[in-house]
């Protein structure tokens, strides 16, 4: 089960989260597109993770990522320990343990009608 480290919901609408696999996952919402990168769980990671790590998944279709959101939704039982207000942001909260199963998950729909 993924491991919530940070949530802002404030000042724009991300998240990063640990993977059972121990990397980290940058989840970004905003008014125009959904970015989901990855990067190592340390310090350095961290930092420039968000900024330079590997793109697992980006639409800049609003509507495109809402179909896929609400497919997430529907696919994978929601996460009870995370307390979000965003309903897109809250969705991308899934149940994969690499960021390799994160970037096949978020990029070929199909899988998600499994």
């Amino acid at each position: 089960m993924p491991r919530l480290l940070y949530i802002n919901e404030r000042f724009g609408h991300d998240a990063t989260i640990i993977l059972d696999s121990g990397d980290a996952c940058w989840i970004s919402v905003s008014k125009r597109s959904i970015l989901v990168r990855s990067h190592k769980h340390t310090f350095c990671g961290g930092l420039l993770g968000s900024l330079f790590g590997p793109k697992l998944y980006q639409e800049r279709d609003i509507y495109r990522a809402l179909n896929v959101a609400q497919a997430l939704a529907a696919t994978f039982r929601p996460v009870p320990q995370i307390g979000c207000k965003d309903v897109i942001l809250k969705s991308f909260f899934w149940h994969c343990s690499s960021p390799a199963r994160v970037k096949v998950v978020l990029n070929e729909p199909a899988l998600l009608a499994e």
